[in-house]
C-alpha cells in the first residue's frame, strides 16, 4: 500500500470497516429471520391444532352440559322430548367436529368418541329413566376424568413443545448476539488499528520530511531518505528534495563566490598591510604624531579586515572538505602563548588582562597549528571585546575525557566576565554568520565567523566546540582537541603564569617536558 494514494487506502480500510459492519447487520438479521421462523411454526404446527383440540373437547362437554341439565329438567317434570332434542343436537354437533377435524391427536379422539355412546343411550325410548340411572352417572363421571386427563397430557405435551422451541429460539437469540458482540469487537479494534495505521502512515512520513526541512532551514543539506506513505507523501518529499538540490546549489554558489571574493580580496589587502608597516616603520620618512595615529588606525582596520578575509577561507577550505595541514609536534601551549601575545595590545586598551594556565605537560600534537590558532584567537577576540574593564579572560588548559566519542583531549576553556551569550547566538549552533549584539556592550554585531570557524576547527582536528557555561556571570567556551593513542601525558599541578612567564619557559626549554 506503499504506493497507493491515500484517497485509495482509506477507501480500502473504510472498505474493510463496511464488510465488517455489513457482516454484523447480516447476523443479526440472520438471526431474526430463524426465531421469526421458530414463531411461524409454533403458530402453525401447535395454535391451528389447538383451536381443533379446543372445538373438539367443547362439543364433547356440550354433551355433557346437556345430559346435566336433562336430569335436572326431569327432576323437575320437564319434557323429555326437549331434553332428548337437547342431547341430539349436541350429539350430532360432536359428529361433525370429529369428521371435519382430523389432525386432532388419538387419545382426544378416542375420549370424546365415547361421549358419542353417553348421547345415544340418553336419546332412546326412555331418557329421563337413562339420565336417572346411576350407570349414567357412573359413566359420566369416567369420561368426565378420562376426557380432562386428556387434555391435560395434551397441554403438557403443547408446554414441553413450546419450552422446547423457546430454548431453541433462546439459543439462536444468544448466538446471533455474542456473534454480534464478537464482530462488533473485531470492528472496533480493527477500526483502531487502521485508524492508528492510517494516521501513522500519514503523520510519521510527515513529521520525517519535517525534520529534514528543519535540518534544511539549519544549513544542513544531507540528503533527505525517501519516505514510506501515500504518494502524496512522496510528492511533497520529491518536492522537498529538488528545493534541498536547489538550495545547495545555491549554497554551493555562495561559497564559491566568498572563496573567490576573499581570494580577490587577499592581495591587495597584504599590499595595504605592507604599505601600512612600512609607513609605520617610517621607511619611508619620519611621520609625526598624529600621522603615527591615523598610520595605527588604518593597521588595525586593515588586519580586522584581514583576518575576515582569512576566515573565509578557512571556511571554505573546510566546508569544501579540503585536508588540513597538519603537522607533527605541534606545541598547543605555544599556541596559545601567540593568541595571548597577538591580543595584548586591543585587551590592554579595553582594560582587560588575558591569563593562560595549564595543567600536565603535553607533548607535540598533530594539528594545523595556524588554523587552530585562528580558531582559538576568535573565541579570544570574543571574549575580550564582551569583558568589562578591568576584568580577565582566562584561558585554562587542561586534560580531559572528551565529550562524546572523543577520548582523552587538551580542553582550552577561553572565560570571559561578560554578560553571557545572546539566546540568539547561543540556539544558533554555532551557524555561519550568525551573530547577535551582546546587551550593554557597546559594541557592533560582527558577521558571525568567529564561532563557526572555531566549531569547523574542532570537527575537522576530531575534536569538538560546546559552551560550559553562559550567564549574567560570563561565559565558558571549551575547545578540544583530542589526543592520539600514542600520546603519553604527565600530569602536575595546575599553574598560573602570565604570556611573560611562557616566553621564559619556551626559550630555556623549547618543548614541554613528556615521558
Amino acid at each position: 500500500m506503499a504506493t497507493l494514494r491515500l484517497s485509495t487506502r482509506l477507501g480500502l480500510t473504510h472498505g474493510v470497516l463496511a464488510l465488517l459492519l455489513l457482516l454484523l447487520v447480516i447476523g443479526t438479521f440472520q438471526g431474526l429471520v430463524r426465531m421469526l421462523g421458530l414463531i411461524t411454526d409454533m403458530r402453525d404446527e401447535h395454535l391451528s391444532s389447538v383451536d381443533a383440540e379446543e372445538e373438539l373437547h367443547r362439543s364433547a362437554w356440550a354433551i355433557e352440559v346437556a345430559v346435566r341439565h336433562g336430569q335436572a329438567s326431569c327432576a323437575r317434570g320437564g319434557d323429555e322430548n326437549e331434553v332428548r332434542a337437547r342431547i341430539k343436537a349436541a350429539r350430532a354437533k360432536l359428529g361433525e367436529v370429529l369428521v371435519k377435524d382430523k389432525d386432532v391427536p388419538p387419545g382426544l379422539t378416542n375420549t370424546t368418541s365415547r361421549y358419542l355412546g353417553l348421547a345415544d343411550s340418553a336419546t332412546g325410548s326412555d331418557t329421563c329413566a337413562v339420565l336417572r340411572a346411576p350407570e349414567t352417572d357412573a359413566m359420566r363421571a369416567m369420561l368426565d376424568e378420562d376426557l380432562t386427563n386428556a387434555w391435560i397430557d395434551r397441554l403438557q405435551e403443547l408446554h414441553d413443545d413450546i419450552e422446547k422451541k423457546e430454548e431453541e429460539a433462546r439459543g439462536i437469540g444468544v448466538f446471533t448476539a455474542a456473534t454480534g458482540i464478537v464482530i462488533a469487537f473485531i470492528g472496533a479494534v480493527a477500526a483502531v488499528l487502521v485508524t492508528r495505521t492510517t494516521a501513522r502512515s500519514v503523520t510519521a512520513p510527515i513529521a520525517e520530511l519535517a525534520a529534514g526541512a528543519t535540518r534544511l532551514g539549519e544549513g544542513d543539506f544531507t540528503p533527505i531518505p525517501p519516505p514510506r506513505g501515500p504518494l502524496e507523501v512522496e510528492e511533497l518529499w520529491k518536492d522537498l528534495e529538488r528545493m534541498r538540490l536547489r538550495l545547495l546549489e545555491i549554497e554551493q554558489l555562495k561559497t564559491t563566490f566568498l572563496a573567490n571574493v576573499s581570494h580577490e580580496l587577499r592581495s591587495p589587502l597584504t599590499r595595504v598591510r605592507e604599505g601600512l608597516a612600512l609607513l609605520a616603520d617610517e621607511t619611508v620618512g619620519p611621520l609625526t604624531a598624529p600621522q603615527r595615529r591615523v598610520v595605527s588606525l588604518a593597521s588595525r582596520a586593515c588586519e580586522r579586515e584581514v583576518r575576515i578575509v582569512n576566515a573565509l577561507l578557512d571556511m571554505s577550505r573546510l566546508s569544501s572538505g579540503l585536508p588540513l595541514r597538519t603537522e607533527a609536534g605541534g606545541d598547543i601551549d605555544r599556541v596559545l602563548e601567540a593568541i595571548a601575545e597577538d591580543e595584548r595590545l586591543e585587551a590592554t586598551e579595553r582594560g582587560v588582562e588575558i591569563e593562560i594556565s595549564a595543567v600536565g605537560s603535553v607533548p607535540g600534537m598533530e594539528i594545523d597549528s595556524p588554523l587552530v590558532e585562528r580558531a582559538i584567537a576568535n573565541l579570544v577576540r570574543n571574549a575580550v571585546s564582551v569583558s568589562s574593564r578591568g576584568s580577565k579572560v582566562k584561558l585554562e588548559r587542561t586534560l580531559v575525557h572528551g565529550s562524546g566519542k572523543i577520548g582523552r583531549a587538551v580542553a582550552i576553556d577561553i572565560i570571559d566576565a561578560g554578560p553571557g551569550l545572546p539566546p540568539d547566538v547561543r540556539n544558533a549552533k554555532f551557524k555561519p554568520f550568525s551573530a547577535a549584539s551582546v546587551t550593554g556592550i557597546a559594541r557592533p554585531a560582527g558577521i558571525g565567523l568567529g564561532l563557526a570557524l572555531a566549531h569547523e576547527v574542532a570537527h575537522a582536528h576530531g575534536g569538538d566546540l560546546t559552551v560550559l557555561r553562559s550567564d549574567e556571570s560570563g561565559t565558558t567556551f571549551r575547545f578540544e582537541l583530542p589526543l592520539g593513542p600514542q600520546v603519553v601525558v604527565v600530569d602536575a599541578s595546575p599553574t598560573s603564569k602570565s604570556p611573560a612567564d611562557v616566553t621564559s619557559r619556551r626559550a630555556s626549554n623549547e618543548s614541554p617536558a613528556s615521558t
